[in-house]
């Protein structure tokens, strides 16, 4: 039986007054409602230090003031969460996601396996832009270039992972000596692994060596030293370390500006494709006030986590001008590179 609702002209007037023309978020709901935030890594690292952040308080400011939870969901980089989104995951606002920065980059240069396409997912924006950061034990070097005459061992999570992609590009243009071993669950337990010394180095957001080791550097005989960064400029609040893309070959700076999105993306949140746009509104907003709250702001700082946001519309312009820009033969060169 379909039912259908009757309104008088004083109610929809009144419902335009509270609500407004233009607020598609005045249709969502959540009272009652439970928000499930997804990471694809295991717990401890920054995917869900920030998660569990967000946790405490976007609820304040959605409407209805849902309690919101975070669950884990490791594998292939973050690629088993991003299918899973794609795919199976419920959209009707109650689950969102922390995309990996590689969401862009994992699916142009690994396609084999992947069921999304990143610009069909809702961005609901960035709370940190984050360049990446190649870090290698001291001891081992100090410098990539050093890798052109001994071989170093890099750990990552999987071939998604920036863990892997980052030095297996860098190895082909550059011409360095670099082996590399996945099957790491997150940056907690890579960087485990390298101060172990089952490994020589990592690649990692700065917050994430920040958060897990800063008195790994600083000095000229600390245990750790960042030999290369990825992004558009430098880090203001890292060491120095030279841009991938200021030592590779005009010819392909174009490849290295594919991981440029890695940056943009950071750490941040997303829906599914298909969730209402009055819940996706909702969201938004409500990430937007979350990043100039006091109360989030003040944790922030406690823990150790950046605030250098960017807006849903801004993370979903770079994200489809990305996918865009790319022609077959850059990509099928990338992708070689990576293989």
């Amino acid at each position: 039986m379909r039912v259908i609702a009757k309104f008088s002209k004083g109610a929809a007037l009144a419902t335009l007054l509270i609500c407004g023309v233009s607020d598609l978020a005045c249709g969502a709901d959540y009272k009652g409602k439970q928000v499930v935030i997804t990471i694809g890594y295991g717990v401890g690292g920054t995917y869900y230090q920030y998660a569990q952040l967000f946790a405490h308080h976007i609820g304040r400011f959605l409407p209805g003031e849902p309690t919101v939870i975070v669950q884990s969901m490791p594998g292939a980089g973050g690629v088993r969460m991003l299918n899973e989104a794609a795919v199976r995951m419920r959209a009707d606002g109650t689950n969102i996601f922390v995309p990996p920065d590689t969401t862009v980059v994992t699916q142009l240069l690994e396609p084999n396996g992947i069921a999304y396409d990143a610009r069909r997912f809702h961005a609901i924006g960035t709370a940190d832009q984050q360049n990446t950061f190649w870090v290698v034990r001291r001891a081992v070097a100090s410098s990539v270039t050093a890798f052109r005459d001994r071989e170093v061992f890099m750990g990552g999570s999987g071939k998604g992972s920036t863990g892997y992609m980052i030095p297996a590009v860098a190895r082909a243009l550059l011409g360095l000596k670099v082996k590399l071993i996945g099957g790491y669950e997150g940056s907690r337990d890579t960087i485990l692994a390298m101060e172990k010394g089952e490994i020589d180095g990592s690649v990692q957001a700065w917050q994430a060596w920040m958060q897990a080791r800063p008195g790994w550097f600083g000095t000229a005989d600390s245990f750790a030293a960042p030999i290369l960064q990825v992004g558009v400029t430098p880090d203001p609040d890292a060491p120095p370390a030279p841009l991938l893309g200021s030592l590779v070959q005009p010819d392909d700076r174009a490849i290295v500006g594919l991981f440029d999105s890695i940056g943009v993306i950071g750490r941040g949140l997303a829906a599914p494709a298909g969730t209402p746009p009055d819940y996706v509104e909702a969201l938004r907003t409500a990430f937007t006030k979350m990043l100039g709250d006091p109360e989030y702001r003040a944790e922030a700082a406690k823990t150790g986590l950046r605030v250098l946001p960017k807006s849903a519309e801004d993370v979903q312009k770079a994200i489809n001008e990305t996918i865009g820009s790319v022609d077959a033969r850059m990509l099928a060169r990338a992708r070689s590179l990576v293989d």
